[in-house]
């Protein structure tokens, strides 16, 4: 593809991304300035804990669909088959998940009083929301890896209207105590329908339903062990990590403060676009590169432009605090001064997931393991130094995390660097 045919790409893909981040924000600073802050806060814990069982289901596995399928991104049934092997073992964790993420649950619903019909209505909902997220995660990634940019695109788009247009017809209805299930439950009607349409599209591209043979399922195996098995750990630990401060407020601050913490994730909402951006354009083209210079030459490009890109969206936070929190609603408005921690943290966790994600679509998993003990003993120094008390102090720790995240994983990062010059493809299938 040449030059001004990528740059077309990219700038459809990121307008359409950018469209659909943007309405979705505008869903979610809707339901954070509509709610009252107690119903906030239950929405908060309970998408902390839909995210959390999610993660259960990866441990490293949602790593391996780009490598497993490698060069071999044209071969219709290679795709869809090698796909399938891998969202299969997702399915099998998903039993795990529940065993883990319901008692803690139950304890921190019980704790903050939440638990009424409405409350476990929601909750249903949000049980259904997993379902319909693993099943539009493995139609989203084949359509990725063979290229269908424009439906992906279009489906994304469509979604994202369905699901802003169900979110205000549940927020203008005097629905009380259950405005929270019907948020949720707006959710999970827009990720059927973004399943209902990516099925429609791969029927209509004639893209079969394939199970890969027996010997071409154990070698997929063990291809998924090798990668996924050094993130086994690493897995278990950041999903934790990555729902660390609702995990702290849940257990030692207020309803109050659960709601300022979920408000605050609103505001990193513009990372989104690059995200969904990359995921889409740039891991699946870093997976199909060919090893040395021009595997290399993609990688250095893509992080010196996503690094500037954050530094521009960190100034912002920190000269013009008063208009982000314009977005939250003046019940948010103490905490103006807080403004650039949540973005400095958001930052530190994104940059650190975009050099993680460059690693591991070529294979390059090993080593992650120590970045527990990186990140654990960071924490403990903050913990023993500084402590929790208040929500300064909480995103305070969120800041000392990231950074520990984002020097491990770019350290990584640099020490691939020569050997990507040499390497092999990183598949071996």
């Amino acid at each position: 593809m040449n030059l001004v045919a990528r740059l077309r790409q990219i700038a459809m893909v990121g307008g359409v991304e950018t469209f659909g981040v943007v309405a979705g924000g505008l869903a979610g600073l809707l339901i954070v300035n509509v709610l009252p802050k107690d119903q906030y806060a239950a929405y908060t814990f309970l998408f902390a804990c839909l995210t959390l069982l999610l993660g259960v289901t990866d441990l490293g596995l949602a790593h391996c669909c780009l490598p497993v399928v490698g060069q071999r991104a044209r071969e219709l049934l290679w795709v869809v088959g090698a796909c399938r092997q891998v969202f299969r073992r997702r399915w099998m964790l998903l039993a795990a998940g529940v065993v883990i993420v319901v008692p803690y649950w139950f304890i921190g619903s019980r704790e903050h009083g939440w638990i009424n019909a409405g409350y476990l209505l929601a909750s249903v909902f949000a049980m259904a929301a997993v379902l319909t997220s693993l099943r539009d995660h493995y139609l989203r990634t084949v359509l990725t890896i063979l290229g269908h940019v424009t439906s992906l695109s279009r489906i994304g788009l469509i979604s994202t209207v369905v699901r802003i247009a169900l979110v205000c017809a549940v927020l203008a209805l005097p629905l009380g105590s259950w405005a929270v299930a019907g948020v949720v439950a707006a959710t999970t009607a827009a990720s059927v329908a973004s399943i209902a349409l990516m099925r429609r599209d791969l029927a209509a591209r004639q893209v079969p339903d394939h199970r890969l043979d027996a010997a071409d399922a154990k070698r997929v195996d063990a291809e998924v062990i090798r990668i996924a098995k050094p993130l086994v750990l690493p897995a278990i630990f950041y999903q934790l990590q990555g729902v660390i401060t609702v995990f702290l407020v849940s257990l030692f601050g207020t309803s109050n403060m659960m709601a300022e913490v979920g408000a605050f994730g609103r505001l990193a909402m513009a990372l989104m676009i690059v995200d969904r951006v990359t995921g889409i354009l740039l891991f699946p083209a870093v997976a199909r590169a060919k090893p040395g210079r021009e595997v290399r030459a993609i990688m250095w490009r893509a992080h010196l432009a996503y690094l500037g890109m954050m530094a521009v969206l960190l100034l912002s936070a920190y000269l013009l605090p008063q208009y982000w929190i314009l977005l939250l609603g003046e019940k948010y408005r103490s905490m103006e001064p807080l403004v650039w921690m949540i973005f400095l943290s958001s930052i530190l966790a994104s940059a650190a997931g975009y050099a993680f994600s460059s690693l591991t679509v070529r294979g390059a998993t090993a080593g992650q393991t120590y970045s527990i003990a990186v990140t654990l003993a960071i924490q403990s120094l903050y913990l023993a130094v500084i402590g929790i008390s208040d929500l300064r102090s909480i995103l305070g720790f969120a800041i000392a995390t990231g950074v520990a995240n984002f020097v491990f994983q770019y350290g990584l990062l640099i020490l691939r660097w020569r050997q990507w010059g040499v390497e092999e493809p990183q598949s071996r299938l």
